[in-house]
């Protein structure tokens, strides 16, 4: 071997086994001399400089991990006894983490996360700590890259075509050999694994420039972790170039409180967007945060909200989160996102303003005070493309004045959210058009004012005010003390009510219901029991449908009280009932004091009571007057009438 070599390998052994920096010095002063004499080559004096300036990093950091290791309490000295047991016998395994499309839910891949076994007071986070003092991680690397390879290679079948992200260290270089293992094993699974780059440390171009070249040639995708903290910089994301972006979770905690955050994640994705990136969000632990990652338009969403890691590989994830992310995913094509006007307690909001900004959405309620109230004034000439959201748990007062509300994809004009509690108070003409009042199960409406509402809707299913017929609604009470008017045409629908009904209070107003299609309820539900109280009113329904309840239920029990009311309805069909059920097993009808004028013609038909069940029926002080045309046509079915009584 040439003399200057052995001289450069001697002071390599040299520095694997020096105590301190000052041992190493005059070890590199001595090798330089002898180095020196003789002409020796430029070149070679180059390689030995850097070979003295590796040999001094090595040393200190080995020093400072010594002196970190020092410090170790004695609780800390059993962890890392613990770690270095766990990393010598390999005691890793992984549990698989879903990762979900921000489109329709589905489960798009899985990120494999390491878990110690035997040892559940150990962290992944004390391994990868005890592993940076003792210099391990490479053995963490190795066994990361080898452990989820090899369960890929055995398993394919269980991630059913779908992608694995596998953390890596990139500033981790591994032997030879066992590079060469993993590279066999990634080019033999490239479209199953992503490498994900965990920074722990800033790299040179040439370091990142050899990663991409590496995994390229390799076919593999990469993804960067952690972006927006640490090395996760703009410069990294420009040169790696990944396929993917994990933005950080510190990004996405309460971001739906922050504006700020909003903006530069919102940043994030569209840069994403631009270069054929795809962009995830890491860590999403609530629903509010959920919904606005989805309405910034990630494209990917993983955390604990829609999916915790499981050592089993799941095929899907829950029915309800894939349901809350289709919702959500609508109303950011309906442009809800990045059009929304957020209103401040006590505000007067002006429609036309916001509509010539572009605002496609109203939220109100959001932070406000128990008992707040906002109103919302529109302009009686032309309809507006602008819905109003109620945010969760606002319980207060919402005052519509005069406005024209146009949902364009059929959603509701005006949303109630989870939990609320709200007053709605119509003022002057107003007019929901494509789409009505959405209640849902838990929280609670009540319509108070002297102005008028006017609901056209025409689609195949619809309902007016209430919720949708695969759903509960909330309490609707209804005290306003002037005209209603739902107008609605399509194949499937309820006026007031929802699918799976809830409680109904009708205590005042005048009401005009008229609808056309297959299956029609004027109030009430369609496939649950539903309980309806209708007082000191002016209620008519003019029903036009192959099967109808004007009061009550389609297919389940209805229980309804009718007092002080006036209550005229028409019916046309081939089934109909105007109060109670058609299908249902049993109708509860309480009629005092009213004045009730029923006409129908249908196939079959009953104007009071069930059709096909058992009935109970009272009517009192009433004045009932029934025209009934049909080929099996009752004015009551019931096993127990009272006698009518005169007005």
């Amino acid at each position: 071997m040439d003399k200057n070599l052995r001289l450069l390998s001697e002071f390599i052994e040299a520095a694997s086994s020096a105590e301190n920096e000052n041992t190493l010095e005059q070890k590199i002063e001595a090798c330089r001399a002898l180095i020196g004499s003789g002409g020796v080559d430029p070149e070679l004096v180059s390689l030995s400089e850097k070979i003295f300036e590796l040999g001094k990093k090595f040393v200190t950091v080995r020093s400072s991990a010594a002196s970190e290791l020092e410090k170790l309490t004695l609780e800390e000295r059993i962890e890392l006894e613990q770690v270095e047991k766990i990393i010598d016998e390999n005691r890793l395994t992984y549990h698989f983490q879903p990762i979900v499309s921000a489109a329709d839910g589905s489960i798009y891949s899985y990120e494999a996360l390491m878990r110690p076994i035997g040892a559940p007071l150990i962290s992944p986070y004390h391994i990868l700590k005890y592993a940076a003092l003792t210099n391990r991680l490479a053995d963490i690397e190795r066994a990361t890259f080898l452990n989820v390879l090899n369960y890929i290679d055995k398993e394919l079948s269980r991630f059913m075509g779908r992608m694995v992200f596998i953390n890596s260290i990139p500033n981790i270089v591994l032997p030879v050999k066992d590079k060469e293992t993993i590279e066999e094993l990634l080019i033999k699974h490239a479209d199953t694994a992503v490498i994900e780059m965990t920074e722990q440390a800033e790299l040179d171009e040439s370091r990142i420039e050899a990663i991409k070249s590496h995994y390229h040639t390799l076919n593999v995708r990469i993804a960067i972790d952690d972006y927006g903290t640490g090395y996760s910089n703009v410069k990294n994301l420009l040169d790696y170039m990944p396929n993917y972006v994990k933005i950080d979770r510190s990004l996405l905690s309460e971001i739906q409180n922050s504006s700020k955050k909003r903006h530069f994640v919102r940043d994030i994705i569209d840069f994403c967007h631009d270069n054929s990136i795809l962009a995830l969000a890491e860590g999403v632990e609530t629903s509010e945060e959920l919904r606005t990652v989805i309405l910034l338009g990630v494209d990917l969403i993983q955390g604990y909200y829609t999916a915790r890691p499981s050592a089993e590989v799941i095929e899907k994830i829950s029915d309800e989160v894939i349901a809350e992310i289709l919702r959500y995913r609508d109303e950011l094509s309906d442009g809800i996102a990045s059009k929304q006007y957020v209103a401040e307690a006590g505000e007067r909001v002006q429609l036309d303003p916001l509509v010539r900004e572009g605002v496609s959405a109203v939220l109100v309620g959001k932070g406000f005070p128990e008992g707040a109230e906002v109103t919302v004034c529109g302009s009686p000439s032309s309809d507006t493309p602008v819905s109003i959201i109620c945010a969760t748990g606002f319980k207060g007062t919402l005052t519509i004045d005069s406005v024209r509300l146009l949902s364009l994809r059929q959603r509701p004009c005006i949303s109630l959210s989870e939990g609320c509690d709200v007053t709605l108070r119509i003022v002057g003409e107003n007019r929901l058009v494509s789409g009505g009042i959405q209640v849902p199960f838990r929280s609670r409406l009540e319509i108070i004012g002297n102005g008028a509402l006017y609901i056209k809707l025409d689609s195949s299913e619809y309902f007016g005010i209430g919720n949708d017929l695969s759903s509960k609604h909330g309490d609707i009470v209804f005290s306003h003390n002037s005209m209603m008017t739902i107008d609605a045409y399509g194949q499937r629908g309820v006026a007031i009510g929802s699918g799976n009904g809830g409680n109904i209070e009708i205590n005042s107003g005048k009401y005009l219901i008229k609808l056309q299609g297959s299956y029609s309820v004027g109030v009430g539900a369609f496939a649950k029991p539903v309980n309806l109280t209708v007082q000191n009113c002016d209620l008519q329904t003019k029903i036009s449908a192959a099967k109808s309840a004007a009061l009550g239920s389609l297919y389940s029990s209805a229980n309804i009280h009718l007092t002080g009311a006036s209550f005229r309805s028409y019916l046309t069909g081939l089934t109909a009932v105007a109060m109670g059920t058609p299908d249902g097993e049993s109708s509860k009808v309480l009629v005092d004091n009213c004045n009730v004028t029923i006409e129908i013609s249908a196939d079959e038909l009953t104007a009071v009571g069930a059709l096909s069940g058992d009935s109970e029926i009272s009517i009192t002080k009433a004045s009932f007057n029934v025209t009934a045309t049909g080929h099996k046509a009752l004015a009551s079915a019931a096993w127990r009438t009272r006698p009518l009584s005169a007005p």
